[in-house]
């Protein structure tokens, strides 16, 4: 049988190394027209546009059947294989010179993701992963924390605007109490690198899109994590809660995440 992921999963990890290395040149020449505010502390710069475009281009040339979702452009093509895509994920970031900013492309097919691939170029960090078949940083095998106990243990968080700030900070305070040490660095996709490396235990946001975590989700479960995120189908259409984390801390973490690993 022929095997057709090899081939994308190669695309995948050069264009976005390519697309990553346009985002860095084209902020290094950036004037007052670069960014424009989508909504409250959510901008989208002349980047994200041209990487996102660079990488629908290439992706048609190549894979001309398949279809792709953007968070720039929305939904193109049909049928059962579908590209996924942040062109800049944590574009805060990107615009103010912090490092945690990358370009996260998954690709999906018969209602699973099949490759994830995440740079960040400012961090020089290449992860990625293919469905059974491990997770890797550059040509090494990547592997998510072991053994660490909750109250040593750091989760990454994400805030987003379109849930309720009590409740954020209600988790925070649970967080806090239960000994367990929190961050947040404003990108999913970087969060959700840095569990499949070990750095941190694990990654909560109460809701993001498919395009800022259907990458790191399989990357996180290909180092030997685990995730939630509900059915891939409902996700890729409407976004949903994301957590991520070791294995060994799924459940504890998600007790006081209040989402379904404590069910387990």
């Amino acid at each position: 049988m022929t095997d057709t992921i090899a081939p994308r999963l190669a695309l995948a990890k050069e264009l976005a190394q390519e697309a990553g290395q346009l985002a860095q040149r084209m902020r290094a020449q950036q004037d007052g027209s670069f960014s424009r505010e989508k909504g409250h502390q959510d901008f989208v710069t002349e980047a994200d546009v041209a990487v996102e475009t660079l990488i629908r281009q290439r992706i048609a040339a190549t894979f001309a059947d398949d279809g792709l979702l953007g968070e720039e452009e929305g939904h193109s093509g049909s049928g059962n294989a579908l590209w996924v895509v942040d062109p800049i994920d944590g574009t805060t970031n990107y615009m103010r010179g912090l490092a945690d900013w990358g370009v996260s492309i998954a690709f999906c097919r018969d209602g699973r993701v099949e490759l994830g691939v995440i740079y960040a170029p400012d961090l020089d960090l290449l992860v990625w992963a293919r469905r059974e078949q491990g997770a890797y940083i550059g040509e090494n095998p990547a592997r998510t924390a072991e053994g660490t106990p909750l109250d040593q243990a750091v989760l990454l968080l994400g805030r987003s605007a379109r849930t309720s700030v009590d409740d954020y900070l209600s988790l925070l305070k649970r967080l806090i109490e239960s000994g367990l040490e929190y961050r947040r660095n404003g990108s999913a996709a970087i969060s959700l690198a840095a569990v499949a490396l070990g750095q941190v235990d694990g990654f909560y946001e109460a809701h993001l899109n498919a395009w800022d975590a259907a990458a790191g989700l399989l990357i996180v479960e290909e180092a030997g994590g685990r995730s939630d995120c509900g059915d891939l189908d409902a996700f890729l259409s409407g976004g949903g809660p994301v957590f991520a984390s070791a294995a060994g801390l799924h459940q504890e973490i998600g007790a006081l995440l209040s989402v379904g690993a404590e069910a387990d």
